[in-house]
């Protein structure tokens, strides 16, 4: 047997890299795709969800009594409430009347949607510090001129107060959230907590909360499949569409299709028919273990998620037509994949809502096709929502597949320049 030599394994070693050095268009992706992914799922992970837009119907009339013989002084507990939502970071504070806050919760709008009845204060002081008249000699009083009434601050030893007494009925603030999105959702109610206790001391109030879309509280499986399908059919039919083009180049096979009548645009589109059998191949499989296996939620029409799912992944397919057109070989073919797959995860929603992001970075996130994709499927999968509700989703990702088949048209090389 030969003896080891580190001379032959530097030989072998100084000639990979003096390979790669020569193809820039690798060397340049292996720099260029672990700074961009770095730097965007720094962003997406590096910070808690804020601004999540939420509505408030304050219809809280306060409560009135009195404190001696010549001064009335008025509990607001309500406005004490909405104040406290408003400074805080984690929500963007919209208050407009409940029916506009539930619509707009249905839409996609808003995240959530509060309502503070009209005798909220009334109730909450009777119950809790109306029984417990010898305990506000305890509680320091902060009287306040405002709107020519006397407004009282409570500290958050009411909050002992009212478990001291016991409380027969508590006052009752009613929450209408998306379920969908379970960091918003988190985050809406860690604010709604906060404000509580620093409003009311967090105790006497019972939180009514519904959420949209059938008032179904989704499990993770749930909200995680719709994210999941679109990455899937991002990166696989990107992987796979690519590969496969590129082999026909590196194969000596579109050598010889030159020789043939055969055109650019017939070219095209046979592999493009090829690819879309194949990826509804895909989408049956991913819609097949997603629904039978792990049944997953799909509240709204089956043949519409199916048509969606397919539409997405010929938008993909079509994508990747035209980037073989710039791939010299499956090794450079291979990295695009990755390139494109892992910052749409990032950017798409689908490890943290968009919400969460630097507003110039959200803008970014408008062009990433997986955004749209989640959408979709979020929007018939835990939303029941129709065509009518997605046309403009459908229209984007349309829109997306008929650019990239035109690029992959205009920068085909035709039989006569190859």
């Amino acid at each position: 047997m030969r003896r080891f030599s580190v001379n032959r394994v530097g030989a072998v070693t100084w000639r990979v890299l003096k390979q790669i050095g020569r193809d820039r268009r690798t060397l340049g992706m292996m720099i260029a795709m672990p700074a961009i992914i770095m730097l965007i799922f720094g962003f997406a992970l590096g910070g808690e969800v804020k601004n999540v837009p939420i509505t408030i119907d304050n219809q809280d009339n306060g409560y009135t009594f009195t404190e001696s013989s010549d001064l009335n002084s008025t509990v607001y507990f309500g406005g004490n409430i909405t104040t406290v939502l408003l400074g805080d970071d984690r929500v963007k504070v919209t208050q407009c009347p409940f029916d506009s806050g539930l619509s707009g919760v249905d839409n996609g709008t808003f995240y959530a949607a509060i309502f503070i009845p009209a005798n909220f204060s009334e109730t909450l002081f009777k119950n809790g510090l109306g029984k417990a008249a010898d305990l506000l000699a305890n509680v320091n009083i902060v009287i306040n001129s405002t709107m020519g009434n006397h407004q009282v601050s409570i500290p958050l030893n009411l909050s002992q107060a009212l478990s001291d007494v016991g409380i027969s009925d508590n006052a009752t603030l009613a929450i209408y959230i998306d379920g969908t999105k379970p960091q918003n959702e988190a985050s809406i109610l860690a604010a709604l907590q906060s404000a509580l206790q620093d409003s009311v001391g967090g105790g006497g109030i019972t939180l009514d909360k519904q959420f949209a879309f059938g008032n179904v509280e989704y499990s993770g499986l749930d909200v995680s499949i719709p994210s999941v399908i679109a990455f899937v059919l991002t990166f696989l039919v990107l992987l796979i569409s690519l590969i496969i083009i590129t082999r026909e180049t590196s194969s000596g096979v579109l050598a010889r299709l030159y020789a043939t009548p055969l055109s650019a645009i017939e070219r095209l589109l046979g592999y493009s028919t090829a690819l879309l059998l194949l990826g509804i191949l895909m989408v049956g499989v991913i819609l097949g273990i997603g629904i039978g296996v792990f049944g997953v939620a799909v509240q709204g029409n089956l043949g519409l998620l199916f048509f969606g799912a397919v539409l997405y992944a010929l938008a993909h397919i079509f994508l990747a037509v035209f980037l073989s057109n710039f791939a010299k070989n499956e090794l450079q073919a291979v990295q695009m994949a990755p390139l494109i797959a892992l910052p749409s995860m990032a950017l798409s929603g689908m490890l943290i809502p968009i919400n969460a992001f630097p507003d110039w970075v959200q803008v970014i996130a408008k062009f990433v096709p997986m955004y749209y994709g989640n959408r979709i499927f979020e929007g018939i999968m835990l939303k029941g929502f129709g065509i009518g509700d997605l046309t403009f989703e459908f229209a984007v990702i349309g829109g997306i597949a008929a650019l990239f088949f035109i690029l992959a048209i205009s920068t085909v090389k035709d039989r006569i320049s190859a």
